[in-house]
């Protein structure tokens, strides 16, 4: 049983999850492109457009999701000496182990959520020591995409 001022908390939230929600799915689907596209960047993960669209597993992501949601994982072209580059970088993103609110955070998977996972383990999900996970907020679009791209410019590859 939660608190009243928890219960509250909650109940005032669920208002607009749903616009902040769409709003973010819709950001990360523009950054996902962008990253796409970045001489940087050599892969993104991400479940929106990107995704391949045939077989078994589109089949299920159009049954079950409206968005490909707001999480985009994405490995920096270098090592993780280049993916911490450009996570001290960022100046509008900011880096964090809690990933979802409403603003823009990075993290660094192999390091932090994921440290504890047999490196074996690492490898089969492809969690590398180069890739950064970003949940993306509800600023405007172009200023997240600027925030990547002036990190990325610190990467020397």
């Amino acid at each position: 049983m939660c608190a009243p001022f928890t219960a509250w908390l909650l109940m005032r939230s669920l208002e607009t999850l749903k616009i902040r929600m769409e709003e973010q799915a819709r950001n990360a689907d523009k950054v996902a492109l962008f990253l796409k596209q970045h001489p940087k960047v050599s892969k993104v993960y991400f479940l929106g457009h990107l995704s391949p669209k045939d077989g078994k597993y589109f089949e299920i992501f159009k049954k079950q999701y409206t968005s490909g949601g707001a999480m985009i994982s994405f490995d920096v072209k270098g090592a993780e000496k280049d993916a911490f580059r450009f996570l001290n970088s960022l100046k509008l993103i900011k880096l964090a182990v809690s990933l979802g609110g409403t603003e823009s955070l990075a993290e660094h998977p192999a390091t932090m959520t994921h440290v504890d996972l047999d490196p074996a383990l690492k490898n089969k999900l492809s969690i590398t020591e180069k890739m950064v996970r970003l949940s993306i907020g509800v600023e405007f679009y172009e200023d997240i995409i600027y925030d990547i791209e002036q990190a990325l410019t610190k990467i020397d590859k």
